[in-house]
C-alpha cells in the first residue's frame, strides 16, 4: 500500500490520475451529447420541433458541454482556470439574459409540446378560449398547429359576419392561461399526427418549408 501511495503522490502518478479523470470526463461529455442528439432527433422525427430548432439547440448545448469539460480537465492538470471560469460565467449570464428576453418564444415552444402530449383538443375540434376577467372570447375550429401558434378558423354567431374566411393564430402558451371549452368535431385527427404529416410534406417538398 505504501508503494501505491507513494506512486500516486509522485508527479507521474498524479499525471496518470489526472489523465484518468480527464478520460472519465470526456466519456461523460460524449454520452451526454449522444443522449441529447438522440432525444432531439426523436422530437424532430415525431414533428414536435423543427429541424432548424433541433440543430440550433444541439449546437449550443454541445459547445457548452465541450467548453465546460475542457475547463474541468484543465483543472485536473493543475491549470488555474479561475479567470476562464469567470469569463464562462459571464457568457452564461448573457445567455440566461437572452433566454429571459425570448421567454415568450420558448414558452410557446414548450407549450406546443405539452399540447401534443396532453392533447386537450384535436384538429377539427371547435374550441372557445375565454377569460373570466374579460368579455373577449376567442372561438374557432382547430385547423393547424406549429411550435408557436395554434391556428383556428373563426366561427361567428353574427349572420352579417359569416364564418370560414378569418383565421386566428393563438399563441400556444395562452391555452395554459385561459379557460378552454371544447366541442368534438367530425373526422378529427390528433395534433401529433397532424405535425407528423406536415413534417413529411416538408421533407418531400422542401420548397414548401
Amino acid at each position: 500500500m505504501e508503494t501505491i501511495d507513494l506512486f500516486l503522490t509522485s508527479p507521474t502518478g498524479q499525471s496518470l490520475v489526472a489523465l484518468g479523470k480527464a478520460c472519465v470526463t470526456l466519456m461523460i461529455a460524449w454520452s451526454v451529447i449522444r443522449l441529447l442528439k438522440r432525444s432531439l432527433g426523436t422530437l424532430a422525427k415525431r414533428g414536435y420541433i423543427h429541424d432548424q430548432l433541433k440543430a440550433t439547440v444541439y449546437t449550443i448545448a454541445k459547445w457548452l458541454i465541450l467548453i465546460t469539460s475542457f475547463l474541468i480537465i484543465l483543472g485536473f492538470f493543475g491549470v488555474s482556470v479561475a479567470s476562464l471560469w469567470t469569463a464562462l460565467s459571464a457568457v452564461l449570464v448573457l445567455i440566461a439574459i437572452g433566454f429571459v428576453a425570448v421567454w415568450s418564444v420558448l414558452s410557446n415552444v414548450l407549450c406546443s409540446i405539452f399540447l401534443v402530449v396532453l392533447s386537450p383538443f384535436r384538429i377539427g375540434d371547435e374550441i372557445e378560449i375565454q377569460d373570466t376577467s374579460s368579455v373577449i372570447v376567442i372561438r374557432g375550429r382547430v385547423v393547424g398547429i406549429n411550435v408557436m401558434f395554434t391556428t383556428l378558423r373563426a366561427i361567428s354567431d353574427d349572420p352579417e359576419q359569416p364564418s370560414g374566411d378569418e383565421l386566428i393564430r393563438v399563441p400556444n402558451n395562452l391555452f395554459f392561461q385561459k379557460y378552454i371549452r371544447c366541442w368534438p368535431g367530425k373526422k378529427t385527427k390528433t395534433l401529433q399526427s397532424f405535425l407528423a404529416a406536415q413534417h413529411q410534406i416538408n421533407q418531400t417538398d422542401p420548397a414548401k418549408d
